[in-house]
């Protein structure tokens, strides 16, 4: 499927998210051609965990209250 001219958001919490549940969405979102973009709660990184173990960090696109829906193509 291919989302060449689509911008998809990944919204997630500042902290807690399972790293694997977040790099293969994205890496399939940007395999087909999309924009991923990530929003969130607060600006800055957000923190990813491997099970209860922290992991990597990730930078943060868009935070949650200047988020509009019309930015994006699918969430």
């Amino acid at each position: 499927m291919a989302l060449n001219d689509k911008t998809i958001a990944f919204l997630v919490g500042p902290e807690g998210i399972e790293q694997a549940e977040l790099v293969q969405p994205w890496q399939a979102v940007t395999e087909a051609g999309g924009t991923p973009k990530l929003v969130s709660k607060e600006s800055g990184e957000v923190q990813a965990f491997n099970h209860l173990t922290p992991a990597d960090t990730f930078p943060v696109d868009v935070t949650l209250d200047s988020a509009s829906a019309d930015q994006f193509d699918a969430l």
